[in-house]
């Protein structure tokens, strides 16, 4: 990561507390892990994310389940708990959840890591999507000591009829820009033998801090295929950093080409005429990666 946005990381922390004061639940306040779930109040949509997930009678793994759900079955959550659990080092709280089964309306309780991020579905397939586990590692900091790069594995899963038909990973940071996790579904955007694309994003309400967004190709026979990601990050009036894609249906878009375009701009000392600071582009690229229809292979070509 650039030393420069790693220093903005660190500036906007004030930004961050802020909003976080504004918008604290059980779920971020008490339980920082499971805060990309963002589940705000009550009457969330959610999906079901463990492959086989156990409801309970209480907040606790006391008692034995009262009933079993899948990845992909639909739930409402009606209350975030105080109670916790720590499984795959995330620590998060029990969820009061409603859900349908055989046809009968009822109620229990789900670990929040069991549950998905924001409910994604195109026809008859839903990804759900969610943290798995952490994946944290040591590094040398500026100041050549040893430090802990605090991550989480992502993982993807396409769901039809309650079969799980592919799933993908990633890893994203678990800093300020893991406050929010969300996604939506694009068209296949002009790839050969792709039906959708799948974009995962990680993101923070404040400023300064970076939003990481994470596609997937759906492809034709059912497949889930990593395609490269992008980020952007903008302090109000002070730094910009942006970087798009151009897919072969949109303009100036080629066959079966991704190009991926960045721009950086920084605050000059000079003010326009609405006192504002004129800000100057500090650094720009482009790279253009080759989609095979057949292998499902992403390569950057060389420039």
């Amino acid at each position: 990561m650039p030393i420069r946005l790693i220093i903005m990381k660190k500036l906007s922390f004030l930004c961050l507390l802020l909003v976080a004061i504004s918008k604290c639940t059980f779920a971020q306040e008490d339980f920082p892990d499971m805060r990309s779930w963002a589940i705000y109040g009550d009457s969330i949509e959610r999906y079901v994310y463990a492959d086989t997930a156990f409801i309970r009678v209480s907040p606790d793994t006391r008692q034995a389940p009262v009933d079993t759900l899948f990845a992909g079955d639909n739930i409402l959550v009606l209350q975030v708990t105080k109670n916790g659990l720590t499984v795959r080092g995330l620590r998060g709280p029990w969820l009061q959840v409603t859900y349908t089964k055989n046809g009968e309306q009822k109620k229990g309780y789900i670990w929040q890591g069991l549950v998905s991020l924001t409910p994604l579905r195109r026809g008859d397939t839903k990804f759900v999507a969610a943290i798995e586990r952490r994946s944290d590692s040591l590094y040398l900091n500026e100041d050549r000591q040893r430090d802990t790069l605090h991550r989480f594995v992502v993982k993807v899963k396409a769901v039809q009829n309650g079969v799980i038909k592919s799933t993908a990973t990633f890893i994203t940071d678990d800093d300020e820009s893991a406050n929010f996790g969300y996604g939506k579904i694009m068209s296949g955007m002009g790839l050969t033998n792709v039906q959708n694309i799948v974009i995962i994003s990680f993101g923070g309400e404040a400023c300064g801090i970076p939003t990481y967004d994470y596609y997937l190709a759906w492809t034709a026979d059912q497949r889930l295929v990593r395609l490269p990601g992008k980020m952007n990050v903008g302090d109000a009036g002070a730094y910009y950093h942006s970087e798009n894609f151009i897919f072969p249906n949109e303009k100036n878009g080629r066959p079966d080409m991704i190009t991926w375009e960045m721009s950086t701009e920084e605050a000059t000392d000079k003010l326009d005429k609405n006192g504002e600071y004129i800000m100057a582009v500090t650094e720009k690229g482009s790279k253009t990666y080759a989609w095979d229809p057949v292998t499902y292979k992403v390569t950057e070509l060389k420039q």
